[in-house]
């Protein structure tokens, strides 16, 4: 699952990973609430989750994940690199610093 409030980088990742990863299932979130809504309903193995969004940033979510969902990894991205992401221990597994390639994810997403 991909979230994050900007479409285009939606777009890019979607595609990327669907390229890339063709038998893989891709879902995209514009925000933190749809995001917590699909979980609710589904399971997710790899949540990419923008920090930086609108309502709920990306910590936040981080945090109901683990709760709904404690198996997830989860990858942190962020153009604005807040030393708080790397700073201190968080809910997620990995960081990104955008912009970055699907490369970039590729050990992410081949250690399941």
């Amino acid at each position: 699952m991909i979230v994050d409030d900007h479409e285009d980088i939606l777009f890019f990742l979607e595609q990327g990973i669907r390229q890339t990863w063709p038998n893989y299932l891709v879902t995209t979130a514009k925000n933190a609430q749809d995001a917590l809504q699909y979980l609710k309903r589904n399971t997710v193995d790899l949540m990419l989750i923008d920090y930086k969004m609108p309502g709920m940033n990306g910590l936040e979510l981080a945090e109901y994940v683990r709760g709904i969902a404690p198996r997830t990894m989860i990858v942190m991205m962020s153009s604005v690199d807040p030393p708080e992401l790397k700073s201190q221990p968080g809910p997620f597994d990995a960081y990104l610093g955008k912009p970055f390639g699907i490369s970039a994810i590729r050990p992410l997403v081949t250690a399941f």
